[in-house]
């Protein structure tokens, strides 16, 4: 193992990879999702695309073997293992606005927030937006009349996705604050990025 970056409930982190290292996104105790950003290292302007990455695996999961695209259709990331098997791609990450207008929460926690100051830690102030995340672990679904249902996720301790970097990358992630649904369980918890790169 190169570097684990602990992950503290309701807080982000980030940290810079090279291409051909690995990432393994670690849920600790169950339950928990994590919202995902990244940025391409020598570009801050390529950036990871949900959306993209929705046309170029051509579905809105994710298995094994499948990318996560860039903005420019630029293949930044491969997934090479995961043992939850299921992410959400449509869902903005949560920020203050979205507290204050649903619950009026003026001061809560929010993923944007967190990818903030996680890359402001670095040093770095790159856009964040929000429909520009990952969000890691998240059990959602479309009802019948097409609405978005938040399920509590089932996922264990210990649960993670490994990713395979294919390109120089700044990523972030969010232990999402999200206590207003069950989105992580009602209870917000720890998350670990861990970094190294595979011997040959």
């Amino acid at each position: 193992m190169t570097e684990a970056v602990p992950v503290p409930a309701s807080s982000g982190r980030a940290i810079s990879l090279k291409k051909g290292e690995r990432l393994r996104i670690v849920d600790v105790e169950g339950h928990q999702v994590g919202d995902f950003a990244a940025w391409r290292t020598e570009d801050s302007g390529e950036y990871f695309s949900p959306s993209h990455t929705v046309t170029q695996n051509w579905r809105i999961t994710l298995k094994p073997g499948d990318t996560l695209a860039t903005n420019r259709r630029n293949d930044m990331f491969r997934v090479v293992a995961d043992t939850v098997g299921y992410h959400d791609m449509i869902v903005p990450c949560c920020d203050p606005e979205a507290y204050l207008r649903r619950y009026g929460l003026s001061d809560h926690r929010s993923c944007r927030t967190n990818l903030e100051e996680a890359l402001s830690g670095m040093g770095l102030a790159y856009p964040v937006r929000g429909e520009l995340a990952l969000n890691l672990f998240m059990k959602n679904r479309i009802g019948p009349a097409g609405e978005m249902i938040y399920d509590e996720p089932t996922h264990g301790p210990g649960s993670y996705i490994e990713l395979e970097c294919l390109m120089d990358a700044v990523v972030a992630l969010s232990a999402c604050p999200q206590d207003q649904t069950p989105t992580n369980g009602w209870k917000c918890t720890p998350m670990r990025l861990e970094r190294w790169t595979p011997a040959t």
